[in-house]
């Protein structure tokens, strides 16, 4: 038996336009759950800079903010793997990015490839799908959006991902809204985003952590619904809605180690073929 893997998902509310605040509040999260022995830690989308587009553009921020280095140089006195998001400037481009940092430094980025058509008003798409070692553990990170379609979370896990994170800034009208096929309601939209998490964790074989918002007013709200599940699908773990809590699981290491009834060595490459052709011809209509 490998050594136990205690992971953490935080949900709460985050102040617009207030990087300072913040992370501040990162700050705190992350020292007030020293004692709980998380091995990860991860916070919702575009958390440091709240998600509206006015808050995007008036906090995007470089990667060499004096203010962020200091917060990474810190985590240094800690083993915890932190994953944050913000709104990070890069020339005349803003993405919406997921930080990924251990040990006092920046092992590296996520930037958001799906983007909402409201994500495109103000974001660049990404186009890299890194995987990140810590813990002896290969793990991914796909941003809300990028969780509607399976291919972000598929080609991580054929890179060798097994424990793939969600971070996400659900705001949505609580009267719902009007499709093309009839009404979508609140609740409508909640369960088919849980279920899109559960629907990757059981396809893929993956532990998938979900970290979300909470948010009250007129225009939207945000649950948390900041919730784990392991490999075969379930939540084993959940937080409680429009509570601000950090949601926590712990899993055996072997299992991110080892192929669960699953060998992806056994799709044919012809498959693989068919599915390339397919993409490009749908692409071409």
């Amino acid at each position: 038996m490998g050594s136990m893997i205690r992971i953490g998902s935080w949900q709460g509310q985050v102040a617009e336009n207030d990087f300072d605040s913040n992370l501040d509040k990162v700050r705190r999260v992350v020292r007030e759950s020293q004692p709980m022995g998380l091995d990860f830690l991860c916070f919702p989308e575009t958390f440091l800079s709240g998600y509206h587009t006015e808050s995007v553009r008036q906090s995007s921020t470089t990667l060499d903010n004096p203010r962020l280095e200091t917060f990474i140089a810190e985590s240094a006195s800690h083993d915890t793997v932190i994953l944050v998001g913000m709104s990070e400037r890069a020339g005349e481009k803003i993405y919406n990015t997921q930080l990924v940092i251990h040990r006092g430094k920046l092992l590296g980025k996520y930037r958001k490839i799906m983007l909402t058509s409201y994500d495109a008003i103000v974001f660049t798409p990404g186009k890299d799908l890194p995987v990140f070692e810590a813990k002896g553990i290969k793990f991914g990170v796909v941003i809300c959006n990028d969780t509607s379609f399976v291919e972000p979370a598929l080609c991580l896990r054929w890179k060798g991902a097994r424990l793939l994170f969600t971070p996400h800034f659900d705001e949505i009208r609580p009267q719902g809204w009007d499709t093309p096929l009839g009404r979508v309601t609140f609740a409508d939209h909640r369960r088919m985003v849980l279920n899109n998490q559960a629907g990757l964790a059981t396809l893929l074989k993956m532990v998938v952590v979900r970290s979300d918002v909470i948010h009250f007013g007129p225009d939207g709200l945000g649950c948390g619904d900041s919730n784990i599940w392991n490999m075969d699908g379930m939540c084993v773990a959940e937080g409680i809605l429009f509570n601000e809590c950090i949601v926590q699981a712990e899993f055996n290491q072997d299992i991110f180690l080892q192929e669960h009834w699953i060998d992806w060595r056994q799709v044919p490459l012809h498959l693989l073929d068919q599915i390339l052709q397919a993409g490009r011809e749908s692409g071409n209509r």
